[in-house]
């Protein structure tokens, strides 16, 4: 049995779903939960490498965005790290 949704039927649940008080509800769980599947960072901070590898450029790459301000970063040493958090913010924002 097959069913036919008419045009008007279709922009009548359209409205009736966005006005719907459980809609936002449904909609902010749903984020939450795929949000919670991403994999975060095991390590707080990266090699210029790993950021590189993360951002799908090359550490001179990651290095121009440290220059400008874009990325966190950390000095040890000669060793630079980037912050894994101003690494996800930039690729989120790509």
């Amino acid at each position: 049995m097959s069913t036919a949704w008419t045009e008007g039927l279709l922009d009548e649940l359209a409205e009736q779903l966005a006005t719907h008080p459980r809609l936002e509800a449904l909609v902010q769980a749903r984020v939450e939960q795929s949000l919670g599947e991403r994999e975060p960072h095991p390590r707080a901070w990266l090699t210029l490498a790993e950021a590189a590898e993360q951002l799908g450029c090359t550490p001179d790459a990651v290095r121009m965005r440290i220059n400008r301000g874009r990325l966190e970063h950390r000095r040890h040493g000669r060793r630079v790290y980037v912050s894994a958090a101003s690494v996800d913010r930039l690729d989120r924002a790509a």
